[in-house]
């Protein structure tokens, strides 16, 4: 067969049989796919590098096409000015400290005080019943003070000047000894060794029947205990008591408890004639024996299951823990309360506030409160020393024992003691304390005219004296309880505490005129307008203010704000 694709076109009588089309052809044809390969014999495909469209070549045997030459025209592309590098190195480190973070404002008020005063009572009963071991041996303190001062029967009336200041003796040994114990003896096991003391005299003073010796080593053994559970207590009952009661607390657990245990004795020593003590046997000294054994042997038992350490000291020894088990013991709280994490944050700031102080620096800090408050106790030990017994002895002229005559001596004290118990915390510290001054100033002036016309009514003004001296006495221990700071507080309360009892050695060991009445009368005028500038008014204050307040002798000086 002849093959003529690629043959010239023979010529026919028309013309040529077929004539190339008008349009020129391209190959490959449209049908194929540039990426593919052309079919054999068909010539390469050139691409060029600017990316134009590949050149057509005639089919071999066709005569040339006379196309003209297309000129692409050379495109031009403007030139772009880039800006310069820019330095892209990371910027300098800066320095950026946190904002200073602000401590929350400082509450005044720990927590609502309770409106009713059962619920204040029920709730805070805890507080009392821990300081009710060393209660009891303030009771029988008071009971041997008094038998000290001269109130115990005629038979003991001369003894020797050594058996009647042996308790006083006994007392500045404990003290001396507690200003400087550990903190890290507990003082539940101070109070427990105290109350064995008070068990131990009185058994010797009631197994006994008029034995000086048994006597003067009850009265020792009792005035050790005094002396040495004196400051614990007192430092106790100003940290474990809520702010809205620590007056009362403080109160009641110390002055009132003497006081108690002077009316007792009193009663004691007033029942018995001389007769009666020969014959039965059965003799106040003994009676007051057996009283001291009972009481020692409760507060045993009740030191050993109700005692609660200060939360602030468990506080300052980093447990935490403990101390919020110590609030919620006190309050009767099943679970920690609000009320209970409150007072645990006031204790906190107490005890930061106070650790920062120097221990030289605390020692400065307390010395205007200890200069104030020895003067107030030194004139309590001197209004109930041993001169009133003489006064009160020269009025009457003859011996009155079994006489109504000093039972109320001792009620009368009592009996003011009492009331400002009640009224410290509701009309506070410093109102009780001039009233009570003020009155005593003005019966002391009183009783010392009446002795000038031989001690006509001299009794019942020295009567009405003591109600005005227990009245103002008694605030001196709240006013002990929140004074000094925390690293002194326990030494210093000793400290104050011996001078009274130095006091009560002087006034027993002195032949005192009948004008000494007039020196106390001008000492307790004298207290009473120092008192106006000097002792604050600590109603309803936490530790924290209460102990800046007394670090100057002026008061208006230490206004404390607690949200400071």
């Amino acid at each position: 067969m002849k093959n003529d694709k690629y043959l010239p076109p023979e010529p026919t009588a028309l013309g040529f049989a077929s004539a190339p089309t008008e349009i020129p052809q391209s190959y490959p044809p449209p049908s194929y796919s540039q990426h593919e390969n052309p079919p054999q014999g068909y010539p390469p495909q050139v691409y060029s590098p600017q990316g134009y469209p590949p050149q057509v070549y005639p089919p071999q045997g066709y005569p040339q096409q006379g196309f003209p030459p297309q000129v692409h025209p050379q495109q031009v592309y403007p030139q772009h000015s880039y800006p310069p590098p820019q330095n892209y190195a990371p910027p300098p480190s800066q320095h950026f400290e946190p904002p200073p973070t602000q401590s929350p404002p400082q509450q005044n008020i720990i927590f609502v005080r309770p409106s009713s005063w059962y619920k204040r009572t029920a709730m805070n009963r805890p507080q009392s019943n821990v300081l009710t071991p060393a209660s009891i041996i303030f009771l029988t303190g008071g009971m041997n003070i008094a038998w000290s001062i001269g109130f115990r029967h005629q038979i003991y009336y001369n003894v020797s000047t050594h058996v009647s200041i042996a308790w006083f003796i006994g007392a500045i040994i404990g003290a001396a000894i507690s200003a400087f114990l550990p903190k890290a003896i507990p003082r539940k096991v101070i109070t427990l060794f105290c109350s064995m003391l008070v068990l131990i005299g009185g058994i010797v003073n009631c197994s006994t029947h008029y034995n000086l010796d048994a006597l003067e080593a009850n009265l020792y053994l009792n005035g050790i205990a005094n002396g040495l559970v004196f400051a614990p207590t007192l430092a106790l009952a100003g940290e474990l008591a809520v702010f809205y009661m620590r007056g009362k607390i403080s109160t009641s657990i110390e002055q009132l408890s003497f006081n108690l245990g002077i009316f007792v004795q009193v009663m004691l020593s007033s029942g018995y004639s001389s007769s009666s003590y020969h014959s039965a046997g059965y003799n106040p000294e003994r009676v007051s024996g057996i009283i001291a054994a009972v009481l020692g042997f409760m507060g045993l038992v009740i030191g050993a299951f109700l005692f609660v350490e200060s939360p602030v000291d468990l506080v300052a020894s980093g447990r935490e823990q403990a101390a919020t088990d110590a609030l919620r013991r006190l309050q009767r709280h099943r679970a920690p309360s609000d009320q209970t994490l409150a007072q645990l944050e006031e204790h906190k700031r107490y005890v930061a506030d106070n650790e920062r102080l120097s221990k030289e620096k605390s020692f400065r800090c307390a010395t205007p409160a200890f200069i104030k408050l020895c003067l107030l106790r030194g004139l309590n030990a001197v209004c109930i020393s041993s001169f009133f017994f003489e006064m009160i002895y020269r009025a009457n002229s003859v011996y009155l024992w079994g006489q109504e005559h000093f039972i109320l001596f001792g009620a009368c004290r009592l009996l003011g003691s009492v009331l400002a118990s009640i009224f410290v915390d509701f009309l506070g510290r410093k109102i009780p304390l001039l009233v009570g001054l003020a009155g005593s100033t003005s019966f002391a002036f009183a009783a010392g005219s009446e002795v000038v016309f031989g001690y006509r009514n001299t009794e019942t003004w020295l009567y009405t004296f003591q109600f005005f001296a227990g009245l103002t006495f008694t605030i001196s221990s709240a006013y002990l309880s929140e004074a000094y700071p925390l690293k002194v507080k326990q030494s210093f309360i000793s400290f104050t505490y011996i001078i009274e009892m130095v006091v009560f050695i002087i006034i027993g060991t002195s032949d005192l005129i009948d004008e000494f009445l007039y020196i106390i009368g001008g000492l307790l005028a004298a207290a009473f307008f120092l008192s106006i500038v000097w002792m604050p008014e600590t109603r309803r204050t936490t530790l924290r203010g209460a102990q800046q307040k007394f670090r100057g002798f002026i008061t208006c000086c230490n206004n404390f704000n607690e949200s400071s």
